[in-house]
């Protein structure tokens, strides 16, 4: 590993514990927000907060007409919300998709309170599930209500309601080859950017790199479409969707990061991915073993199809992830993901900034390079079409 390589991994992992610290869920995203913008601050980045919370975060390009590049991440995970407490009784309110266990009893949870404290409390089970999408939902594992029950496992009075809650899991386990973590989904992508947006805080390019960190994605990819909605990235920029999907055939844990051609509700577009690909070459001219995986990852939406829909052309990077929302063989259990994934994807989403405001064709532009030989020969076949049927 040549020391280039060792102070993004270094630098990369540092960022990625910070943020695990962090118990999230849709709509109260402030931990990471306020890391985020702090830390991009202290390397000189510039940093704006729209009206919603989401965070962008920009590193200007010397030509501010050429096009820039986008990394977008959001900072949410599945999770509760406690809306209403009697003596030691809570009523909660899912907040994402959960897997059954979140609301199976027994299940350890941990609301977060006014000034932060971790206060442990116990599932004791669901509202009924009632209709059939519900039902159907259970059947593929999820849980179909959004309505959980839950017990203090002592004598605390929460104060004013809403206040979220998190499964009862470690913040973040690491080793040489996993990192375990309660919220893999999306701090891990929101660490690789902001690592990233480090290592060429002082690179000139011609166009602006952004790093946006969105809000309630979870919950309907809501801060992603506000930004779209409002152009606040401008609509030349090229959006990278930065995410952690469920491994498949194809996209394995381990193999690399995959080039996300598309999700759940749309396919990509090529004249965004084609940066990607003209990155992992790069990187391959000096390190041949990169590992890339190229999939269309369709067991959720991630928000470059938020920002697809308002025009934009988008691509997109994930982890492939295990237990993905916390979905374990066991129950509620840490999501999973490669540690050599997660740096890959950090050094792809570095070369890749180095392209911004730049013109990549990828190898479409070859089938322009050749005359194509067999032309005429298909001029002299053009009686094919009166040929009898074979």
């Amino acid at each position: 590993m040549d020391l280039r390589t060792a102070i993004i991994k270094s630098t990369s992992f540092e960022i990625l514990s910070d943020l695990a610290k962090f118990p999230v869920t849709s709509y109260w995203e402030a931990g990471p927000a306020a890391y985020v913008r702090d830390r991009a601050m202290s390397v000189g980045l510039e940093v704006s907060v729209d009206q919603w919370g989401n965070v962008l975060v920009e590193k200007p390009g010397t030509d501010r007409m050429s096009s820039g590049i986008a990394f977008v991440a959001h900072m949410d995970h599945p999770g509760y919300e406690v809306v209403a407490q009697r003596d030691d009784q809570l009523v909660l309110k899912t907040l994402g998709g959960m897997g059954i266990a979140a609301g199976t009893e027994g299940t350890a949870i941990l609301v977060i309170d006014a000034f932060g404290r971790r206060i442990n409390a116990t599932v004791t089970g669901a509202e009924k599930t009632e209709g059939e999408l519900q039902k159907a939902r259970e059947l593929a594992g999820w849980l179909g209500t959004d309505t959980v029950y839950a017990r203090l496992d002592g004598d605390h009075d929460l104060g004013r309601l809403p206040l979220p809650a998190v499964p009862d899991l470690p913040d973040c386990i690491l080793d040489d080859d996993l990192v375990r973590m309660r919220a893999a989904d999306d701090l891990a992508g929101c660490a690789a950017i902001l690592t990233a947006l480090e290592m060429v805080a002082e690179s000139p390019f011609a166009g602006s790199v952004y790093g946006l960190f969105t809000r309630a994605e979870e919950v309907g990819l809501i801060g992603a479409r506000l930004v779209a909605e409002d152009e606040l990235i401008p609509k030349n920029t090229v959006i990278v969707s930065v995410e952690t999907s469920s491994a498949l055939p194809g996209a394995e844990i381990g193999q690399g990061v995959v080039i996300r051609t598309g999700d759940r509700t749309a396919t990509f577009d090529y004249e965004a991915e084609v940066y990607l690909n003209t990155a992992v070459e790069r990187i391959r001219s000096s390190d041949q073993g990169f590992k890339v995986q190229r999939q269309l990852m369709s067991a959720g939406g991630c928000e470059a199809a938020a920002f697809k829909a308002y025009g934009y052309k988008v691509t997109g990077l994930a982890l492939p992830l295990g237990c993905w929302h916390n979905r374990g063989e066991s129950g509620v259990e840490l999501e999973i993901i490669s540690t050599n994934d997660f740096l890959g994807e950090t050094l792809l989403i570095v070369e890749t900034s180095k392209l911004a405001g730049t013109e990549q064709f990828g190898t479409l532009e070859g089938l322009l390079d050749y005359p194509i030989k067999e032309g005429d020969r298909l001029k002299r076949d053009r009686s094919i079409l009166n040929r009898p049927e074979i």
